[in-house]
């Protein structure tokens, strides 16, 4: 009965009179069941996979009304019979699907047609038909093939570290193990493929692009580099500088010296990258001092000029000019300064630099440092910039000396770079300069003198305690002046009134005495002074006038008795008091260089040929209350600036006043002149 329920769920769907028969139909058959026939042998059929069967919704069995109550107990064992079967078919079909969905049937794919293998060179068929209808008893070795395999074999290499937060990836460390992978790989490609990149690694490189690459470097192994593009050239300096490929650090430094000189025409990128790293290269390996410097080392940023060598090497001869640009003190503005006294400040100049390096040399401070600059750590180095190099293939860091413009040392166990900084002491080299000039003044016989003022070179140093210790020493004032003067004895350079006791010098040639000059003839036309007299008459004419009617005798007298009777104390009350603030000097004696008799030589007259309003002024400067001062006096501060200078430039050789202020040299004497003439 339950096959045939099965069979009865299997077929299509039913009506509700149906079922209803066919259950009234297996009541019947199980309260009478029919005699078994044996059944006869079935020939087992081909198993074929059944479509999937849809799923029929579950029929609603209405209640059976019309069988009678002794049968109730039958028909619910029925319907519980046949919901179980039900509900084992869906679930044997939901099983079964999902497992056939796991399952892969394969699909028959016809064959492709045979193709050509054309060969793109030459264009040709590499197989021919006996070729393939007879093929070699051995297979042909596949160069292209096996180094693709080897290319890709390299891509899989990779080095990666944890920073602490994730993977990343290293390329240094994974350039190091591809480079080493592919070293000894050689390849004669025969195209020459296009790159860009700017700093070039194995795995950013196509396939193409690497058998070019193999190809270029094959060749550039045994001396022939070709031109190709900049990433190829850079890969290989790449290697080098790790040591890829190399017998020792020597053979690699060597390398890298080839490529530079056959490369740098056709790749000058190698001119701005090569010197530094060639530096790094000797000073992260032991190369050695027998190995050849490569001429590149010298093209890059560590060189100086031909003045700062000479310094370097204490050699002080023809450096006025260099030394007047490095200068705080105008020189050249100087009245003194002319081409013939140029000469005399250029040898005396030479000797006075002689004897400060010799002062100084055994404070342990170098001429060098105060006028060129000195070597200053280089915060923005890193070693190899701009390369991909893993400095644990280094031999070690190691202090070098480059030149004297640049070594590498350590700092606080670090390594570092120090590279010349031109930062030169200006006021030190203008009061040198104006020590030097102070002195051929006076053995010349020139008119003004110079006053030197050595306190903002002490301020230039306050904080270098070593250089300060030597400035502010008392032998040091006295070192230029002495050295001028030895110069100046040593040429026969003496004060005129010595100069009659001893030979006469000229620095230079004495010139020939000048020929006396011819006059030249005079002529007058006579004819044209009668003419001359008359327009002198006739503006003579034009200018006199008529003179005025005089006032009459007695109103002469009566507006003069008129002035006198007023009050002149009365009419000028008060008018002083407006200069109380300013008037720090009341009047000046009448001798007045005896008050100034403490100040140097051209100070004395200096300050003697100025007024009361003028010192007062110069206090007024000292204070930063000038304008305030010349406003209340209806006066313009530029023109008072330019009487004093004038009279400063008469008397010392140089202004006093300049933008506004007292120049800083001459502050202590306008103290002094100040404070003398209270």
């Amino acid at each position: 009965m339950s096959d045939k329920f099965r069979l009865m769920m299997d077929s299509s769907a039913k009506t509700r009179d149906e079922i209803r028969q066919e259950l009234q139909r297996m009541i019947e058959l199980k309260a009478h069941p029919a005699p078994e026939i044996p059944a006869e042998p079935e020939i087992p059929a081909e198993p074929e996979i059944p479509p999937m069967p849809e799923i029929p919704p579950m029929p609603e069995i209405p209640p059976i009304t019309e069988i009678p109550p002794a049968q109730e107990q039958p028909l619910d064992d029925i319907t519980n019979a046949v919901r179980k079967k039900v509900q084992e078919r869906i679930n044997s079909i939901v099983r079964e699907a999902m497992e056939d969905s796991g399952n892969s049937y394969g699909e028959r794919i016809p064959p492709r047609e045979p193709r050509d293998n054309i060969d793109y060179l030459n264009g040709e068929n590499t197989l021919h038909p006996d070729e393939i209808a007879y093929p070699p008893s051995e297979p042909e070795y596949d160069a292209d093939g096996e180094i693709r395999g080897k290319i890709t074999e390299m891509r899989k290499l990779s080095q990666r570290f944890y920073n602490g937060y994730m993977l990343r990836q290293c390329a240094e460390e994974t350039l190091v193990k591809q480079g080493e992978y592919m070293k000894d790989v050689t390849d004669d490609f025969g195209r020459n493929c296009f790159c860009g990149i700017e700093r070039p690694v194995y795995g950013a490189l196509s396939t193409d692009q690497l058998r070019t690459y193999f190809t270029w470097r094959t060749l550039a192994r045994k001396g022939v580099y070709n031109e190709v593009d900049k990433p190829y050239v850079i890969l290989y300096c790449y290697e080098l500088l790790n040591r890829i490929g190399v017998l020792s650090a020597v053979d690699a430094y060597n390398r890298l010296s080839d490529v530079w000189e056959n490369c740098h025409g056709f790749c000058p990128a190698l001119d701005m990258l090569m010197p530094r790293w060639l530096k790094d290269f000797r000073a992260y390996n032991q190369v050695g001092d027998d190995v050849q410097v490569c001429p590149a080392e010298n093209t890059g940023n560590g060189s100086v000029s031909g003045n700062d060598e000479d310094i370097l090497a204490r050699r002080y001869s023809g450096k006025l000019e260099y030394l007047m640009k490095r200068s705080s003190y105008n020189l050249r503005g100087s009245i003194f300064y002319s081409d013939s006294s140029a000469k005399m400040l250029e040898g005396a100049l030479e000797a006075v630099l002689t004897a400060l390096d010799g002062y100084f040399s055994e404070k342990g401070i170098t001429m060098f440092e105060l006028i060129c600059g000195k070597l200053r750590k280089d915060h923005s180095w890193s070693p190899f910039l701009g390369a991909y190099v893993d400095l644990d293939r280094m031999d070690g860091f190691h202090a070098l000396r480059i030149s004297q413009m640049e070594q590498y040392s350590l700092k606080r166990g670090q390594p570092c770079l120090e590279v010349f900084d031109p930062a030169p002491y200006r006021n030190f080299i203008g009061w040198v300069l104006k020590g030097t000039e102070s002195v051929l003044r006076k053995r010349t016989g020139f008119r003004y003198g110079l006053s030197l003022n050595i306190t903002p070179v002490l301020e230039d140093m306050m904080n270098r305690d070593k250089l300060f210790s030597a400035v502010n020493a008392p032998e040091f004032s006295g070192i230029v002046p002495k050295a001028a003067e030895k110069w100046c004895d040593e040429h026969g350079i003496f004060p005129p009134k010595k100069q009659k006791k001893r030979a006469s010098y000229n620095y230079d040639e004495a010139p020939e005495a000048a020929a006396p000059a011819s006059r030249a003839p005079v002529e007058i036309d006579v004819s044209k002074l009668a003419k001359i007299r008359q327009e002198a008459d006739e503006t003579t004419r034009r200018l006199i006038v008529d003179e005025p009617e005089t006032l009459p005798q007695e109103d002469i007298t009566e507006r003069v008795d008129e002035i006198m009777q007023d009050d002149f104390e009365e009419q000028t009350s008060g008018f002083a008091d407006d200069y109380s603030e300013y008037n720090i000097v009341s009047e000046l004696p009448q001798d007045k260089t005896e008050k100034f008799s403490e100040l140097g030589d051209g100070w004395k007259e200096f300050a003697g040929s100025l007024s009361a309003d003028d010192i007062a002024l110069l206090g007024a400067l000292l204070n930063g209350s000038a304008d305030d001062y010349c406003r209340s006096r209806g006066v313009m501060p530029e023109t008072q600036y330019d009487r004093i200078n004038a009279a400063a430039m008469e008397f010392t050789g140089d202004i006093l006043i300049e933008n506004g202020a007292v120049i800083e040299d001459y502050v202590s004497e306008t103290e002094k002149i100040i404070t003398l003439a209270k």
